[in-house]
């Protein structure tokens, strides 16, 4: 005989708890597992399946009272107060299992159901982050469209910069956004544009020195990398310690810090808090770190617009000398190769036309040779001992710099050997920046002037401020392309067909931009009809 039952007055056995042998049978072929409380909660009784499921031995009385209730206890308490039937779940670490309790009450103590609902409480864990994952996606691509609507209607850079970061702290998915910029003379980091919170970035540590603490965080790593950078678990990241109390404060769990990048510029970083700790997951990451790439493109775009409507530029003249010897060309000591223009026909492709001598071009046709991001020379027109030609150009080093600054390249020219090039920049531009990237692509680069220039005739200003707002990037490009491959010449050195070629478009797509773009020259000069060119102003 078990030494814990004794032999009941009809002869039947009972445990220590006074349940008979039977009852305890009954119990354990339950395929859930049951406790039995008295109404103080003392006393437990559990039959074998649920001595499995709280990993406790059940004739350790204390210790399955003491389980029960740091499992179940206030369902405990409620369901005896308030006589009715309570559910509830809980997590088990000792077993690592999630437990659901059924609780039914009555005036001499409680009865509770346990199962283990693991698998059912992943897939609702899974369905969670499933749904949460979409809401960031959907929050991004809201932020998107807010983007390239406001591209559409003309807004600024700083209208730009504020709707980013009040669309994304309006998200449930986000607390709350900023945008600073880097200042490349003192690598200081400053506010641009802030939502969901005010003051953040004056009132943090923030560097971009590795060697600094506050300079190994999200933010310091995005402007060094340029690559996006997240903190998934701020509180436990070694490298946010310097910002653990601002994120106690401010209740932010992970943290993202995405570039604001184009064509290997830098125009700031965007940075982006959330409640939940792994907000930034590898679908989340893939979508916000876009974010960083189309704000650059935008602003790009807005500063070189910026420089063509400006009735004031920065001009600054570049020289590279001996540049034909860099890259092993051809002996070009007396020769002359003028660059008139560079159209951007898109991300990757650049169209330089220019002018050199007869005898020369077979010196530049050996260059396009010799130049990894030369692709391919051809003449336009030749005439009077000279040659019109095209120069198609895969990702030009100097012009991406340029063109990440919101610049464009006025001219250029190879001069015995050596090249020179003249690039127009908005008023406001960091030049000592410009010349770092530069020297960076070709460390001989040296800076031999720099002006201020202005169009003498406002006329000649308004017109091309309104052509600037008017023209889309398209029309501009096909316009440009048009004119500088001669199609505007008679005998035309270009077909339209050829043009379309040239940039990859069908030759009815030609026809249509270059018709709007004519169109909308034509009512420019009419509406102002004084379009004498303008002189460069005085230097600096």
């Amino acid at each position: 005989m078990d030494e814990d039952r004794q032999p009941t007055e009809a002869g039947s056995l009972v445990d220590s708890d006074g349940v008979p042998d039977h009852v305890w049978t009954v119990l354990d072929r339950l395929p859930d597992g049951v406790y039995v409380l008295d109404a103080d909660l003392q006393h437990a009784v559990v039959n074998e399946r649920a001595s499995e499921l709280i990993g406790t031995d059940r004739t350790e009385g204390d210790a399955i009272q003491e389980t029960l209730q740091s499992l179940f206890g206030h369902a405990h308490e409620r369901a005896l107060e308030h006589q009715e039937l309570m559910a509830t779940d809980a997590y088990h670490p000792p077993t690592d299992s999630w437990l659901e309790a059924r609780i039914f009450p009555s005036q001499t103590g409680l009865t509770g159901y346990v199962q283990d609902v693991t698998e059912r409480k992943e897939r609702e864990r899974q369905f969670e982050r499933q749904r949460e994952r979409m809401d960031a996606l959907n929050d991004v691509y809201t932020v998107m469209q807010v983007i390239n609507g406001a591209i559409a209607t003309g807004s600024t850079r700083d209208e730009l910069e504020r709707l980013t970061c009040e669309t994304l702290a309006d998200a449930p998915a986000y607390e709350f956004a900023f945008v600073a910029a880097i200042d490349s003379k003192t690598a200081d980091v400053t506010r641009r544009a802030e939502a969901g919170i005010e003051g953040y970035v004056e009132s943090i540590p923030l560097s971009t020195d590795p060697d600094d603490p506050a300079g190994r965080g999200p933010a310091g790593r995005a402007i060094r990398t340029q690559q996006l950078q997240v903190s998934n678990n701020v509180l436990s990241d070694p490298d946010f310690e310097p910002w653990h109390e601002d994120a106690y404060e401010r209740g932010y769990r992970s943290a993202a810090a995405i570039p604001i990048v184009h064509d290997g510029g830098l125009y700031g970083v965007l940075g982006v808090t959330s409640a939940r700790r792994h907000a930034y997951t590898a679908e989340v990451r893939e979508a916000i770190g876009q974010l960083g790439e189309i704000l650059g493109h935008a602003i790009a775009a807005l500063e070189r617009k910026r420089a063509l409507m400006g009735d004031e530029l920065i001009e600054l003249e570049y020289e590279i000398q001996n540049a034909v010897e860099l890259f092993d060309g051809p002996p070009m000591a007396e020769g002359y190769v003028s660059f008139e223009r560079v159209v951007q026909v898109d991300e990757e492709l650049f169209l330089e036309y220019g002018i050199t001598a007869a005898e020369t071009f077979p010196n530049v046709e050996e260059l396009t040779e010799c130049i990894p991001h030369w692709d391919d020379v051809s003449i336009l027109d030749e005439s009077a001992g000279e040659i019109t030609f095209e120069l198609t150009i895969t990702s030009p080093p100097m012009f991406s710099v340029v063109a990440a600054h919101g610049g464009y390249v006025e001219s250029a020219a190879i001069d015995g050997g050596d090249y020179t090039m003249t690039i127009h920049l908005p008023k406001r531009t960091d030049v000592r920046a410009v010349t770092e990237a530069i020297q960076s692509v070709y460390s001989k680069t040296t800076n031999v002037a720099r002006r201020q220039v202005r169009p003498s005739n406002e006329s000649i200003a308004q017109i091309q401020d309104h052509l600037a707002r008017e023209l889309t990037e398209r029309q501009r490009t096909v316009l440009e392309t048009a004119y500088y491959a001669g199609f505007f010449q008679w005998p035309r050195n270009s077909s339209g067909e050829d043009i379309a070629a040239t940039l990859d478009i069908s030759p009815p797509t030609f026809h249509e931009h270059l018709r709007s773009a004519q169109q909308k020259i034509v009512a420019a000069v009419f509406n102002e009809p004084d379009t004498t060119r303008g002189d460069s102003g005085g230097a600096e």
